[in-house]
């Protein structure tokens, strides 16, 4: 942890602050290491404050390590704040602009003062970028689990069954083998329900010959893994297959692709020209894939506006996919570690 708050003592003085009060949770989780909710941190060289309530005191005393410990069952989060800005005699405080809702900005500037608040933007999110390795094994490990959740899946899906109940399954079998939580609401979606990328599962049966798509996720140590397959039941259309392949190999592009030094918007258009080469640009529409780790979408974005270029600890995810209204939907995504020399697929083991 504490490089990690050196690094953002480093960047204090580019963005003319000497004070920075967090109030993004997965932000508050990589500076302090507290895995819970409803808590914030104001740090500066001249002190590392935590503060919470009391259902979390005890949380907090045991995760995170020297930081002083502030409950805020008597004063408000902006009461405290102007507190600690004369504690540490800050003249000015940076806090996370995307991240403060208007109406606790006016508490901050009734409490603070508005000549002492500086809006900052992804000051910690640009040091999450590049995960160190103790982030990457705690990353391996859940894509692991989410691994194993999707062989559970292809070996126990069963005509009859409705997609919740597919759902409800890998949930459970997911958290018996280590996950903490579902890394977000999974995506079981039958036949030509998949044709919305981010259907919403429900009691639809799944029927024989159908084509079932599993968007999943599973979380460990706090960490966050993302994963996509089709299953096929049974007999597997003519169309399915001339998608299935064309998307397989756009994908299998666009891993080829991704690598240090390369921009990640050439990885989406290595996903996109084979795709459009193959006639299906048009039903393409999201981007190829984003960063993962506390949250289960962080920088680096995978997509043809983005502006970054991969660096070794970088972790995306690249995810093409095709998506015909009412007929289909095919998506395959793998999360992909960019090395010194290239990239490790860190959800290997499913391409049969």
């Amino acid at each position: 942890m504490n490089n990690r708050l050196n690094n953002i003592f480093r960047l204090f003085d580019k963005n003319a602050i000497d004070a920075f009060f967090v109030s993004s949770w997965p932000n508050v989780t990589y500076l302090s290491g507290f895995k819970g909710t409803e808590s914030w941190v104001f740090v500066s060289p001249k002190g590392l404050y935590f503060i919470t309530d009391s259902r979390y005191a005890e949380q907090a005393k045991n995760e995170a390590k020297g930081f002083k410990i502030i409950l805020r069952d008597k004063k408000s989060v902006s009461e405290i704040v102007a507190h600690l800005t004369q504690t540490t005699k800050a003249k000015r405080v940076g806090f996370e602009a995307a991240q403060v809702t208007f109406s606790f900005y006016k508490s901050l500037e009734k409490a603070v003062g508005v000549d002492k608040l500086k809006p900052t933007h992804n000051l910690v999110e640009s040091l999450r970028i590049i995960k160190d390795e103790n982030e990457i094994a705690l990353l391996q490990r859940t894509a692991d689990i989410a691994v194993k959740g999707l062989h559970y899946t292809r070996q126990t899906v069963r005509p009859g069954m409705t997609e919740r109940e597919v759902q409800g399954r890998l949930e459970f079998y997911t958290k018996s083998i280590g996950s903490e939580k579902p890394a977000f609401d999974m995506i079981i979606a039958a036949g030509a329900r998949a044709s919305m990328p981010h259907c919403q599962s429900d009691e639809t049966p799944i029927k024989n010959n159908d084509s079932v798509l599993v968007d999943m996720g599973t979380v460990y140590g706090g960490y966050y893994s993302d994963l996509t397959r089709p299953i096929f039941l049974g007999k597997m259309s003519p169309l399915h297959q001339k998608i299935n392949s064309i998307v397989w190999e756009a994908q299998r592009a666009g891993i080829r692709k991704a690598g240090p030094g390369v921009p990640a918007s050439a990885v989406d258009e290595a996903c996109r020209a084979y795709i459009r080469k193959r006639g299906y640009g048009d039903y393409f529409g999201h981007g190829t894939g984003h960063g993962v780790g506390l949250e289960i979408h962080e920088a680096p974005g995978v997509s043809g506006r983005s502006e970054t270029i991969l660096k070794p600890g970088m972790v995306i995810t690249v995810e093409p996919g095709i998506y015909l209204p009412g007929k289909l939907g095919i998506r395959i995504e793998d999360m992909v570690l960019i090395t010194k020399s290239g990239r490790k697929v860190m959800t290997a083991g499913l391409e049969d």
